[in-house]
Order: structure tokens, then sequence, then C-alpha cells
């Protein structure tokens, strides 16, 4: 029985020490056989996609987003705040005093000229009429006798006069107190909208009492006040611009009406009146606004948006894409608004311009396009980009789309 548990014990270490050597050998030729690369790791700083290869050109380059490269018009402007007006606007006061008994209109109304907006007592008014009417006719009855008498020579020359003179004194008397009846009721003066009532039935006005504020909505006006500096870059007709943070996604155009020729010499200003086109009147007198007045423009120039723009140690700069490298450049600014600016720099044989993702970049960059964005004053399509985009930037702007 020993003997077999010594045999037993030699032959399991035969097979333990021969299986051993053999898989020893299995690895070394599985690690140095050169054409197995499925367990290398790649390159460091290599994009590589789930399942890639990092040696496809596809794989590689900084993810940026980028906005074609486009040409348009931008202009100089001069920028200035202000508070939107009528160029028609009337304070309503009454002629006479009275008892208000009657109210035509009401706030927001749309009246015209000579239209009735509210009545006084006339009771008083009738009578006073008719009072004049009566002393008018009885004087006119007395000058026709006087008249007869004067052909006969029976009265003097300044008999007759006096005689004609009170004539025509209660003639006009007479005519005072119908206009004091039509005034009565009272009118508007101009077409436009009731602004304001300020007078309620049973109310007892003087003239002095203010009643309706009525604005002709047809023409509006935005005055501005420009420093003396621009006196040379403002003139009659001149294009402007007019918005309005109520309604932000518009903007009105207009044009320079009248400059006052006068400068204040406190402030240093003068007095620049825009009109205001608005058909629709969707803008309101009293609206706070923003005029601009177009100084100049340059047409068909490079734009670049300013979300694209990185500043350096006062210093501005921009990278342009070509065939999926960046460039990166200083600019040299044109004028600019608060959306783009004009670029200087040639750069005809960039397709686009990185706006998202150029902090991390530097000149000479590999880049991996990712999404293009298009801004609202841009108006190209994919073949406008630029004539010297690689196809494949094109294939993939056009599958992240």
């Amino acid at each position: 029985m020993k003997r077999f548990f010594v045999l037993s014990a030699i032959i399991a270490t035969f097979l333990l020490f021969g299986c051993g050597s053999k898989s020893g050998n299995n690895d070394s030729q599985n690690s140095s056989n050169p054409s197995d690369s499925t367990n290398q790791s790649p390159p460091a700083g290599q994009l590589v996609k789930e399942g890639g290869n990092p040696e496809d050109p596809e794989n590689s380059g900084i993810p940026v987003e980028v906005t074609p490269v486009v040409r348009g018009d931008i202009s100089n402007f001069l920028l200035y705040n202000s508070t939107l007006e009528t160029e028609q606007m009337a304070d309503i006061f009454s002629r006479i005093s009275g008892l208000i008994v009657k109210l035509f209109v009401e706030e927001g109304d749309h009246v015209r000229k000579n239209r009735p907006l509210l009545q006084l007592e006339q009771d008083e008014y009738v009578l006073e009429e008719q009072k004049a009417k009566l002393q008018y006719d009885k004087q006119k009855t007395e000058f026709k006798r006087f008249e007869a008498l004067k052909e006969k020579n029976l009265i003097s020359e300044e008999e007759f006069e006096n005689s004609r003179l009170s004539l025509r004194q209660a003639e006009l008397q007479w005519k005072q107190a119908e206009l004091n009846l039509d005034y009565t009721i009272i009118r508007s003066p101009i077409n436009g909208v009731i602004g304001e009532r300020l007078a309620s039935v049973g109310d007892r006005i003087q003239p002095s009492t203010r009643l309706f504020v009525v604005s002709n909505l047809d023409e509006k006006v935005a005055k501005v006040f420009v420093p003396q500096d621009e006196l040379k870059n403002c003139y009659l007709n001149q294009e402007a611009e007019i918005r309005s943070d109520i309604l932000p996604d518009r903007s009105f155009s207009g044009w320079v009406k009248r400059i006052s020729p006068i400068v204040d010499p406190t402030s240093g200003t003068f007095k620049v009146t825009a009109g205001v086109r608005d058909p629709r009147n969707l803008l309101r007198p009293g609206v706070f606004v923003n005029v601009k007045l177009f100084v100049d423009t340059h047409q068909n120039v490079t734009l670049v948006p300013k979300t694209a723009l990185i500043y350096e140690n006062e210093r501005t700069y921009f990278f342009a894409v070509e065939n999926d490298t960046v460039q990166k450049l200083e600019l040299k600014k044109g004028f600019e608004d608060a959306e783009k600016v004009e670029v200087l720099n040639p750069i005809e044989n960039a397709a686009f311009i990185v706006i998202v993702g150029q902090e991390g970049l530097s000149n000479r960059n590999r880049v991996k396009i990712i999404n293009q964005k298009t801004y609202p004053w841009q108006k190209p399509s994919l073949e406008e980009a630029g004539p010297k985009s690689s196809k494949k930037a094109t294939s993939e702007i056009r599958a992240s789309n």
C-alpha cells in the first residue's frame, strides 16, 4: 500500500511540471508574434471611436462647432436711446365753462377730426343765443327806419352812422352767442386715438380743465440728442432703425426727419428727430426705444460672429478651418454691430470659422467638425459656405444635421 502512494505522487509531479512548461512556451510565442495586435493600446492623444481603427483619420481631431464663412453687408451707426412720441398729439380743453351731461367716446376709440367728444349743458347758452338774436333783429329793424330817413335827409349823418354801428354790434353779440352754444359740444381737433379721458359726466369744468388727450398714431417720431462731434455724420433723410424691448424680434425702419441747427451749450448736443415707419401700429407712444442712425455701409464683406472671437492680452483672435486644420488669426476689424464683425483678414481659403471649442485650440491643430450653426443674419447653403471645403467635412456636417 505504501509503495502505491509513492508511485502516485511521482506521476502527479511529472504531469504538473510537463503542463506548466508547455503553457509557458505558448505564452512566449503569443507575446512575440508581431501580427497579433488585438491587445495593443492606441497611442496617447489619439481619439478612437468605439470599435474603430485608431489609424482612421475620421477618428482624430479636436471636436468643434463651426459656422460658414459668408459675405454680406454691415453698417457703421450711431446708437441712442429715446422715448417714442407722436408727431400730432393734442390736449383737449373746453372754450367755455359748464356741466358735462354726455360723453361720446372712451379711451382707445379712434376719432376723426371734428368728431364730438362730449357735450355740456346747453340750456343757458340756448337762452343767450335767442336773446342775442332778438336784439339783432330789433337793431336791424331800427336801422332800416334810419336808412329811410337818411334818404329823405331827415336825420344827420352822425345819427345814421350810430344806427349802423348798433346793428353791427348786435350782430356780433348774436354770433358770439351762437359760437358759445356750439362750444357746448367738444370736438376732436385732429384724427387720432383717445389716449386719455380725464373728465366724467357730472363734472363742472372750466376752460383750464384738460378733458382728453388725442394722439395720431400714424405719425410717430423718436427724438434723440446727438453729441456735437457727430454733427458731420447726420443729415436729412438718413436711414435709421428703431427697436424696442417690447418687440425684441422686430425692427422698424425710419429716417431723419429734422435736424436742429442749434447746439445746446449746456449738454453739447443737438436734437435729431427720426420718423418711424410702423404701418401696423405695433409701437405705442411712450415706449422706450433704441435708435440707430446709419452712417456708412460696407457691402459684400467677410463677416464673422462675435461668438467666434477670443481675447488674449488686449488682442482679438479667431480660428479659421482649412482642410480640417485650424489657423489662428489675429482679427483685423472693420465695422461691427451687436452680433457680427467685419473681418479684413484674407481668409479666402477658409470654409468655416470655429465658434465652440476654440478656447482649447492652438494654431495648426487638427479638428473634427461635429456641428454647424447658422445665424439669422447668414443666408448661405452648404455649397455657398465655401467652395474650398473638403468633401469629408461637408459629409460630416450633413450627417450631424
